[in-house]
């Protein structure tokens, strides 16, 4: 069930459990999931946006626009939610303007009946460019700041594990597991781009707060065009040896 709050969040629960929170009503801030909840009830996201650090929760942050990052002084941004025919779904369109409208950013989410182990959201965004052409680069993709864990670990699709072999390197999905702190659960957050979506490179910290971020390769959006990307979430009870994070990436992709 959907519910809004203070019209500047949408959460949804099932029989009552809270799964996520969408805050999307900051102006001075990326809309973000926090708190997103494994099925155990455990959140595997962190905290509130602060300028400077990595943004909160799960994030699609959009890099740079044409050689710049978006000017929040210059552009105005006008967010409106909506709920899908099905009640896990809704959608939030950002709609960037100077003079004229510069970007539509349409992000839709699918959050799945909680499983036993593990949490799926997906995720897509749309980007529409209505009277200029967009080139975009640097950090745009999908991003999740962590809660913080002992014994934390990033990992990959091609076998590497611990931020060395994560950080900057291409790959199908990667993950982040580990003991929280204060309840001593075994959790972990999982990303898996589309591969429509094209490569992308898994950047990884593996401190006590740590950071997942899938970047997209550099793309232009021509005027009157719409890019899509879309990404799967996975909000885990357990670690790499208890999920088969493959068999989850096989059923998105297949």
């Amino acid at each position: 069930m959907i519910h809004e709050i203070h019209k500047n969040e949408l959460s949804i629960t099932k029989d009552s459990a809270p799964i996520l929170t969408y805050c999307y009503g900051d102006p001075e801030s990326p809309p973000y999931f926090h708190p997103l909840y494994t099925p155990s009830g455990q959140i595997v996201t962190e905290g509130a946006y602060t300028q400077g650090q990595r943004p909160p929760g799960v994030c699609f942050t959009l890099g740079t626009v044409n050689g710049e990052p978006l000017d929040q002084d210059m552009l105005t941004r006008k967010r409106m939610p909506s709920t899908g025919e099905i009640s896990r779904e809704f959608t939030v369109v950002t709609t960037w303007d100077a003079l004229e409208p510069l970007l539509i950013e349409t992000c839709t989410m699918d959050v799945h009946p909680p499983q036993t182990e593990v949490q799926v959201l997906d995720i897509t965004i749309s980007l529409y460019a209505p009277t200029t052409s967009l080139e975009f680069a640097g950090n745009i993709g999908l991003g999740c700041r962590t809660v913080e864990m002992e014994y934390r670990k990033a990992a990959n699709a091609n076998g590497g594990i611990g931020e060395l072999a994560v950080n900057g390197t291409r790959s199908v999905w990667g993950t982040l597991s580990g003991i929280t702190t204060a309840e001593q659960d075994s959790v972990g957050i999982a990303i898996f781009p589309h591969p429509t979506n094209g490569e992308t490179t898994f950047l990884a910290e593996d401190a006590s707060l740590g950071y997942l971020f899938a970047q997209a390769f550099p793309f232009k959006v021509n005027i009157g065009v719409t890019r899509t990307l879309k990404y799967r979430v996975l909000a885990y009870v357990g670690d790499l040896f208890t999920i088969d994070v493959w068999e989850y990436h096989q059923d998105y992709i297949g």
